[in-house]
């Protein structure tokens, strides 16, 4: 059965209505497929960018591109009316967690001795604090002595400060070379009930004289890879054992 763009976008509405995080359009895709095979993932893609472009200042909910997926928001003005009726406080961040969040962002990936000697204080707690958070992940161990752990900022960082990925952060060098009002303009286009690009970028204001920012587009395809390659390895294994468990056994 083929389904209609229209159709299609009905049902890509009411998932993301009942995701409890961004779902990416190959998620969407494949999900949509193994319940209609016939259905042509072009449309499916058609029908997802849609709904994007179809998101108007003027609802209550839209579909936006956060954190490599799509997720059902509301828009940033209603937020103070939403706040009063849920009763709720925004979520926020200690000094000491964005100054060690801000470091691992823009110095990713990042040891812990790294961000030690950046700060010039212990961060064990606060990384602990981050990683219960979902904010920060172990990416790896470094090759130095000792193996020490690779930290980096996770999908939630991005939902958090409401980026589509880490190639929209502004780089340090970039956000200070502007000037207050247009550090405010920055800030605008992101929620206003959310940490601020410019909270996070004041902490970090000591990394600016570092002389190459990170290739976050890099970072971010790197990422990716890597999950694909995890998410393929356990596709393997579990095939394997699916195969294994139904052979006969020896008589």
């Amino acid at each position: 059965m083929t389904l209609s763009v229209e159709r299609l976008r009905s049902i890509i509405e009411s998932m993301l209505l009942v995701s409890a995080e961004p779902l990416s359009i190959e998620r969407i895709t494949g999900l949509i497929i193994e319940e209609e095979p016939a259905v042509d993932p072009a449309s499916i893609e058609a029908a997802a960018r849609a709904l994007l472009e179809a998101s108007s200042d003027e609802r209550g909910v839209r579909v936006e591109d956060v954190a490599g997926g799509l997720q059902l928001r509301t828009p940033p003005e209603n937020a103070p009316f939403l706040r009063r009726f849920l009763q709720a406080r925004p979520q926020k961040l200690t000094k000491p967690a964005l100054e060690t969040l801000a470091v691992i962002a823009y110095r990713q990936p990042v040891t812990k001795p790294e961000i030690e000697g950046i700060r010039g204080v212990d961060v064990a707690a606060v990384l602990k604090a981050l990683l219960d958070r979902d904010l920060i992940r172990i990416i790896g161990k470094s090759d130095d002595l000792g193996r020490p752990i690779l930290y980096g900022t996770t999908k939630k960082f991005l939902e958090l400060f409401g980026l589509k990925s880490l190639a929209a952060l502004p780089t340090l060098r970039e956000y200070h070379e502007l000037d207050e009002a247009h550090q405010r303009e920055v800030d605008e286009l992101y929620e206003p009930d959310r940490p601020k690009i410019s909270d996070l970028a004041a902490t970090a204001e000591f990394l600016v004289q570092r002389q190459h920012d990170p290739d976050l587009d890099a970072l971010s395809a790197a990422e990716a890879s890597a999950e694909r390659a995890e998410k393929a390895a356990k596709e393997v294994l579990d095939a394997a054992s699916g195969a294994a468990s139904s052979s006969p056994e020896d008589s």
